[in-house]
């Protein structure tokens, strides 16, 4: 089977967090103390290289910072490589940041438009089901107000509504099903559950090692930009766990979980 996904040699270069919050006056500040300094790089990714077929649901799991998020945002376009190539055959839905992207002054019904058309739908497309997305948002009544007014729970459930409507030939999820109270999230999950067949490909960034287990044949360890172990998903999941400190996991049964902590913002 022709793979969907190739990463070939892709590396990353980002200027530090430090370096994002820097502005014009902050600079200018610091140049009077004899205080400012150059800009620092990090390397985020090291020379990643991988295949994934059509069809196939991988787990990628690691460490915070460990370059897990950033690969999906570089999957999906949100970022370019600084070294290497991606090549991707097919569409992708990525449920990375919901809700990220929307206009504040718009509407619900107009956002839903432009979110969708985003992620490459057609605009009669879009709106022939802007009643189903608004249905399973359960947002209907707020249709016609500025999405400004909802709060960044019920802005996740809308990016969520639009985003699982259409289904794509690749799906990306990164710890979505964190989306309202338990009630909505069992029903997010069961629709999660429909994109689970052997026509989708799914990668999936997740601390749930149980979730990688039992959900993915497949997974890919990240460990300080690199990949250092992809294969099976028991054995990369067993061999993970064998590796986290004791002070950073609670025993239950015979099963180790790691505490979920959340992403940091460059080595995500």
């Amino acid at each position: 089977m022709t793979a969907r996904i190739s990463f070939s040699g892709v590396s990353l270069n980002r200027r530090t967090q430090e370096e994002f919050h820097y502005d014009l006056k902050r600079t200018l500040f610091n140049l009077l103390r004899a205080k400012h300094r150059k800009a620092t790089i990090r390397t985020v990714l090291r020379d990643v290289s991988f295949a994934i077929e059509g069809g196939e649901k991988i787990g990628i799991i690691g460490p915070n910072g460990s370059g897990k998020s950033t690969l999906l945002k570089l999957l999906c376009g949100i970022l370019r490589p600084t070294t290497g190539s991606i090549r991707v055959d097919g569409t992708i839905t990525p449920l990375i940041e919901l809700g990220v992207g929307f206009d504040g002054e718009l509407s619900l019904i107009e956002n839903i438009v432009y979110y969708g058309v985003l992620l490459g739908h057609d605009e009669a497309t879009v709106r022939s089901r802007i009643e189903n997305i608004l249905d399973f948002s359960e947002l209907y009544e707020y249709r016609n107000e500025p999405t400004k007014t909802l709060s960044s729970g019920m802005s996740a459930r809308l990016g969520f509504a639009i985003a699982t409507e259409f289904r794509p030939d690749i799906l990306l999820l990164d710890e979505v099903l964190a989306v309202g109270d338990e009630r909505f999230r069992r029903k997010c999950s069961a629709r999660l559950d429909q994109f689970w067949d052997e026509h989708c490909t799914i990668l999936v960034v997740s601390h749930d090692m149980g979730f990688i287990r039992t959900a993915c044949r497949r997974a890919i360890w990240m460990e300080s930009g690199r990949i250092r172990m992809d294969g099976d998903a028991e054995d990369v999941v067993a061999r993970y766990l064998q590796s986290v400190p004791t002070e950073g996991v609670f025993r239950h049964g015979e099963e180790s979980i790691v505490l979920p902590i959340p992403e940091g913002d460059v080595l995500a």
